[in-house]
């Protein structure tokens, strides 16, 4: 059918995404689903392993626009310029990211950069 601009789990699961190292969700909860039985956390996250994505770095609450922009691009320099792993690119950005805020005297509380986790493949 036609196009409604919105991408469900379910089409996801149905795409390849074989050999995609990296899938990141920067919107809010996007690692939040609800839990079932036997199933564990159904959501964006499965439905992109299903897919064959290998690492899924997401959201576990509600962030902030610019502090989320801000933790992103500390994200991929870390990964990408400096070729750090998936667990060195997160650690190196939260913590470059609290200690933007602390000299800039902005709040450092979690909540502005510690939203972010990974699953899959840590490297």
């Amino acid at each position: 059918g036609e196009d409604d601009g919105i991408l469900t789990a379910e089409e996801i699961s149905a795409m390849n995404l074989n050999g995609t190292r990296w899938a990141v969700l920067s919107a809010c909860e996007t690692g939040v689903g609800p839990i079932l039985t036997g199933e564990g956390v159904l959501g964006l996250r499965r439905a992109f392993e299903v897919a064959g994505a290998q690492t899924l770095i997401l959201s576990l609450w509600a962030v902030d626009d610019d502090a989320t922009r801000d933790w992103m691009v500390r994200l991929y320099e870390a990964r990408w310029t400096e070729g750090l792993d998936t667990v060195q690119s997160i650690r190196s950005a939260c913590l470059s990211t609290l200690s933007q805020r602390r000299e800039a005297g902005a709040s450092d509380h979690p909540f502005y950069w510690g939203a972010f986790v990974a699953t899959g493949n840590w490297q």
